[in-house]
């Protein structure tokens, strides 16, 4: 009987090993930081063949201001990289382009002054990492540049191929 319940323990044990590791959780991730974000817009703009300019704000066609942050040479458009900050200043029902994620890309219109006037708007949110957790990465800021970069330069090649002002 007493090498039964040793058999039985140590075949417990064994069972408990084999079983498959808990479920780690996802790194905790935070938006591309807007001063880490710029300069990638502004290589992006170069590899390309544009010159960017520095931003402006443009007039929405409901009343309220947004932030251009890059402007291109010799043309009405650019590029608004819109942090949550930048978020509680507008409505983002009728200031702000939907917010579809891996979506077509968002794009704004200016008025009056600013009208003819088309800005790409890039989501900070759109673009997290994980660097701040650890040597473990699972959303590296490689990537999130990468995919800012890649918005930034389809834009701007459908800006030239549709002759935006």
């Amino acid at each position: 009987m007493g090498h039964r319940l040793v058999l039985g323990t140590l075949l417990l044990l064994l069972a408990g090993a084999c079983a498959a590791p808990a479920a780690k959780r996802p790194n905790p991730t935070l938006p591309l930081d807007e001063h880490r974000a710029l300069p990638i817009i502004v290589q992006t703009y170069k590899e390309v063949g544009l010159t960017p300019t520095d931003g402006r704000v443009i007039r929405l066609t409901t009343g309220k201001s947004l932030r251009v942050d890059i402007g291109t040479l010799g043309h009405r458009y650019g590029v608004a990289f819109v942090t949550q900050a930048d978020q509680v200043l507008l409505d983002p029902k009728s200031d702000l382009p939907p917010h579809t994620p891996g979506g077509d890309l968002p794009i704004v219109q200016g008025t009056g002054g600013d009208s003819g006037a088309v800005i790409l708007v890039l989501f900070a949110e759109d673009y997290q990492d994980d660097e701040s957790a650890g040597d473990r990465h699972e959303a590296t800021a490689i990537t999130s540049a990468r995919k800012l970069a890649r918005d930034v330069r389809d834009f701007l090649t459908q800006a030239r191929l549709r002759k935006l002002p």
